[in-house]
């Protein structure tokens, strides 16, 4: 977890960014690896090879990991801490972008799991192993969007959308467990349906 963004010691109020500029040697394969793992601490890229996420200890500890990763390669980056003179509206609006643009994967994953739980309902299909599947991929949802959390240091304006479809999606399992709960308490008393009759 980042913790928060830390304020430019220059520029009270101002976000402290690190920046992470880098140079790959000819022919290797970490191209796309450098970028998946930036991307996974939240950062954004101002050029080719050059990315920025504000300041926090987790982020310059992956910043430190890439920047040993990258010269073990024979390349070479910097690290550096920067604060913006101008330009920092289009930064941060980059930023929370891209916070937004996982959230929205989440909201739509959310979309697919209630449709999913609706179908189910209406098919009268209660069993335990598709109450299992669900709260899975609930649980999923729910950690990717802790993960996108804490990264949303900035204050995306997707994350309350997010965080309504999880509790939407939640609401809807809940009743489809009360639902499967109930079948299968009904099934325990009745015992199972009889056979259908053979022809003679």
């Amino acid at each position: 977890m980042n913790g928060g963004a830390e304020p430019a010691p220059d520029c009270p109020g101002r976000v402290a960014w690190l920046v992470l500029a880098y140079r790959l040697p000819a022919r290797t394969g970490l191209k796309a690896s450098i970028r998946r793992r930036l991307v996974t601490t939240g950062a954004v890229y101002l050029a080719n090879a050059v990315a920025a996420v504000p300041v926090s200890p987790a982020a310059e500890r992956a910043f430190r990991r890439l920047r040993s990763m990258i010269g073990e390669a024979g390349g070479s980056a910097q690290v550096l801490r920067a604060a913006v003179i101008a330009g920092g509206e289009d930064l941060t609006g980059a930023f929370n972008a891209a916070r937004d643009h996982e959230y929205g994967e989440v909201i739509t994953a959310c979309g697919i799991v209630a449709g999913e739980i609706e179908d189910l309902t209406a098919a009268g299909r209660f069993g335990y192993a598709d109450l299992g599947e669900k709260d899975a991929e609930l649980t999923r949802l729910s950690m990717r969007y802790e993960a996108i959390r804490a990264l949303d240091v900035l204050g995306a304006v997707g994350a309350g959308q997010a965080r309504s479809a999880l509790a939407a999606c939640r609401a809807a399992f809940d009743d489809f467990a009360r639902r499967a709960d109930q079948a299968e308490t009904a099934v325990f008393r009745t015992g199972p349906a009889p056979p259908p009759p053979t022809g003679t």
